[in-house]
């Protein structure tokens, strides 16, 4: 009789236990949206702004990445836009025209979508939770910043990176439209503000009267000046300056960036020099 008990007993539990880890599992919501080729187009086209990773289930660096992007997707769901972080097993069969769409090369590929996926640009930030945030909240708002006081010239402009800003006597018209859809357009690889006071500037002319794009560098000429608001013009403008005629081919941080323009570049030419020295042995 006591057994047939401790056996009922043993019997209730194990269901309560089981009854709150299926209720546990079901409200653990995934943030990540999956996507695959029967809903990608719809799901797309109903955001201005989403994140896409094509993976592979056998690939190691996607195992890797998954807990980091959804812990990601977690925070950003609570953004001021909220930021959608979506997934796409690119090796399943179906999925294949998508990676081919998108010319998916290699595993993680992550790309961001803009405007329903009419803009397709490259993911090119951290592959950590933290990095991957902060890298997002700074893509989904403005693409360039304005520029009104020595603090804000400071606190945008790294001495070490490349800075684009827009300098016009008002911050409308078509020079104006060019240049922020341009630095909409390029935000993943440069850092764009814009001013009506280029004294603001810690390098340069500051008495410009006209549209005036500045190129600041930690390299070369350290400071630029471009006044033609074509679109492309303006970009190619912006690509050949980053490049610098010179640089250190080492594994320092901050040589890395000038490093992959330098042999990005089809104009590229790269010129060893070894350097020894006669100890006399």
């Amino acid at each position: 009789m006591a057994s047939a008990r401790v056996s009922t007993l043993l019997v209730f539990f194990f269901v309560i236990v089981s009854s709150i880890a299926s209720f546990s599992s079901a409200t653990e919501k995934e943030h990540v949206l999956t996507l695959d080729h029967s809903n990608f187009t719809e799901v797309v086209s109903k955001h201005k702004f989403i994140v896409v990773e094509f993976y592979a289930p056998w690939c190691g660096h996607c195992k890797n990445l998954a807990p980091e992007y959804e812990k990601a997707a977690s925070v950003l769901s609570s953004h001021d836009p909220p930021v959608a972080l979506a997934k796409v097993d690119a090796n399943a069969e179906e999925n294949k025209p998508l990676a081919e769409q998108f010319e998916i090369q290699g595993f993680p590929t992550i790309k961001i979508l803009k405007n329903g996926g009419e803009l397709v640009q490259d993911y090119k930030g951290p592959r950590e939770a933290d990095g991957i945030v902060e890298y997002l909240k700074k893509q989904v708002g403005p693409a360039s910043f304005e520029i009104k006081t020595a603090e804000d010239a400071g606190s945008l402009i790294d001495e070490k990176k490349v800075f684009v800003v827009g300098i016009f006597p008002t911050l409308s018209g078509e020079e104006f439209e060019n240049f922020t859809t341009l630095a909409d357009k390029l935000r993943s690889d440069y850092d764009f503000g814009h001013t009506t006071k280029a004294e603001l500037l810690p390098r340069g002319e500051s008495s410009v009267t006209t549209p005036t794009v500045r190129l600041l560098k930690p390299f070369d000429e350290l400071v630029v000046d471009f006044q033609k608001f074509d679109v492309d013009a303006l970009e190619k403008f912006i690509v050949d300056s980053s490049i610098p005629l010179v640089t250190l081919f080492d594994q320092s941080p901050a040589n890395q960036p000038f490093l992959v323009k330098y042999f990005e570049s089809p104009n590229a030419k790269v010129y060893i020099m070894f350097t020894y020295f006669d100890v006399g042995l």
